[in-house]
């Protein structure tokens, strides 16, 4: 089943499904937007997953996509970096007599948002292309969820999202 997801490039539609448990940051259970929602997911497809992102990686890595200040998701890069450069910026603009200013944003659940479309394309754009590119879409079309709340299953029904064209 490795070769066909890999040589393919055909994500099996029957791994495409995750239980979606949400986990509340406080007391109050009853307030969703404190919700923070777990998927489990099949061990397989874990696997396949943690391939796609070696193999991105890699691709992003030996091409030097990402600039120098994207510290989140690489290795070898911490938030903790990120700070520190930020600080020393700042300071060494401050003992040049340089005028400083800052914008910051805070994204909330920026990737619940990503549009499919977009993202492939900016994939492309990038090199990604063939029977891996297949695979990413295929990994990212036709999948479905069950949230469970309580150990329940029977609260909601199956959700199915598409890839939007």
């Amino acid at each position: 089943m490795w070769d066909t997801v890999l040589n393919i490039g055909i994500f099996p539609d029957r791994l495409k499904y995750g239980i979606i448990k949400p986990i509340f940051k406080n007391s109050d259970d009853q307030d969703m937007t404190t919700c923070r929602p777990i998927s489990l997911l099949t061990s397989f497809w874990k696997v396949i997953e943690k391939l796609i992102y070696a193999r991105l990686l890699d691709h992003i890595t030996t091409n030097s996509i990402l600039v120098n200040e994207q510290y989140t998701f690489r290795t070898r890069n911490s938030t903790e970096q990120a700070n520190f450069s930020l600080i020393n910026n700042i300071l060494t603009a401050m003992n040049n007599n340089l005028k400083i200013g800052g914008i910051f944003c805070y994204l909330q659940n920026a990737f619940d948002c990503v549009n499919h479309k977009i993202l492939l394309d900016e994939l492309e754009f990038y090199g990604t292309e063939g029977k891996f590119k297949t695979l990413i879409e295929s990994y990212l079309t036709g999948r479905y969820q069950k949230v469970t709340l309580n150990n329940n299953t029977n609260i909601n029904s199956s959700l199915k999202w598409e890839l939007i064209k």
